[in-house]
C-alpha cells in the first residue's frame, strides 16, 4: 500500500513538474490572453500565435535544461547547492510578482 501511494504522489509531482512553464514566463494562455487583448488578435490568428508561443516555450526549457546540466558538470557541489538557492530565491521572488494584479 505504501509503494502505491509512494508511486502515485511521485507520478503527480513528475507531471506537475512537467507541466510547468520554464522559469520566468507565465503559462502560454495567460500570455496569449494578454496578446489577444492587447493586440485585438483575430480568432484565425489565436492558434497561430499559441503554437508560436509553445514552440518558443520548448526552446526555452532545452535551453535552461542545457545550462543547467553544463554549469552542473563545471561547478562543485558546495557552488552548485548555493546557485540552487539562488534560484530558489529567485523564483520565490517571482511567484511574488505574478500574484499581484499588473497594471496595464
Amino acid at each position: 500500500m505504501k509503494t502505491k501511494i509512494l508511486l502515485t504522489i511521485s507520478l503527480l509531482a513528475c507531471t506537475a513538474a512537467l507541466a510547468r512553464p520554464p522559469a520566468g514566463l507565465p503559462p502560454v494562455e495567460k500570455r496569449l490572453d494578454r496578446l489577444e487583448e492587447r493586440l485585438q488578435l483575430t480568432p484565425e490568428q489565436r492558434p497561430k500565435v499559441r503554437e508560436i508561443l509553445r514552440e518558443q516555450q520548448k526552446k526555452i526549457r532545452a535551453i535552461h535544461e542545457e545550462t543547467r546540466r553544463r554549469l552542473k558538470e563545471v561547478l562543485t557541489a558546495e557552488q552548485w547547492e548555493k546557485l540552487q538557492e539562488m534560484r530558489r530565491k529567485r523564483m520565490a521572488r517571482w511567484r511574488e510578482r505574478m500574484e499581484k494584479p499588473r497594471k496595464d
